[in-house]
């Protein structure tokens, strides 16, 4: 009986012995897990913060406005000028190459565009407050004849560059105005071909936009000179 008591005594105390082994290396593994995990998730959210920093960092150009040129097509001051020659000159100096597909231009002032549908004579015309708005400035949803033809070197590799010029028509609309990327609308109405022609002396407003910062890059104002 005392050889027994004696046996299981050492059994228990051995028991006890791995118990209080085993508990710290577990403690230590969960630990490990834990912070391995907590790990992961800060690298996960640095690298998002990071890609998003990215993607919205705004473009810097220096934008300089070179001319502008316009008149109204049916006018009582006989301004006499086409849409097609309305002609507003754009240069990049220097900064951010600006991707085509990610800047939008904003025009406002006082001018004039064809009602859709309509045939070109006096009541075919709306004549007040007009907005334009170039979606982006890719060639696509454009007028071959006049945009793709003013700006190849500019359209060449889908960015405006220092050194390059970017010509803006009255005319640059692609024929049919659900698949044109140049908006027109005047005192409101958007029923219009998409073409505009500005008032001689009266001023423009001009932005240029990062779409995807939101960042206006550039904004002039301009008094219309005779084309």
């Amino acid at each position: 009986m005392k050889t027994w008591g004696k046996i299981r005594a050492k059994e228990f105390v051995s028991s006890e012995s791995v118990s209080d082994a085993v508990t710290p290396i577990i403690g230590s593994l969960l630990m490990l897990i834990v912070l391995v995990a907590l790990a992961g998730v800060a690298v996960i959210s640095f690298s998002n913060i990071a890609n998003e920093g990215e993607s919205t960092q705004p473009l810097v150009a220096r934008i300089s406005l070179e001319s502008c040129e316009g008149g109204l097509p049916y006018s009582v001051e006989g301004q006499n000028a086409a849409f097609k020659n309305n002609k507003i000159v754009l240069i990049n100096k220097g900064g951010t190459p600006l991707p085509l597909d990610t800047i939008s231009i904003k025009i406002f002032g006082y001018g004039q565009s064809h009602m859709h549908g309509f045939k070109p004579y006096p009541t075919g015309f709306l004549t007040g407050n007009i907005s334009i708005l170039y979606l982006d400035l890719s060639p696509g949803g454009k007028n071959d004849k006049y945009y793709a033809d003013k700006n190849k070197a500019t359209l060449e590799d889908g960015s405006w560059n220092a050194g390059e010029r970017l010509v803006l028509c009255g005319q640059d609309s692609a024929e049919g105005a659900t698949k044109s990327s140049v908006k027109v609308s005047v005192d409101g109405d958007s029923n219009t071909s998409d073409n505009y022609g500005f008032k001689v002396g009266s001023e423009i407003t001009l932005k240029i936009i990062d779409t995807k910062s939101k960042n206006v890059i550039a904004e002039y104002q301009a008094v219309v000179k005779q084309a």
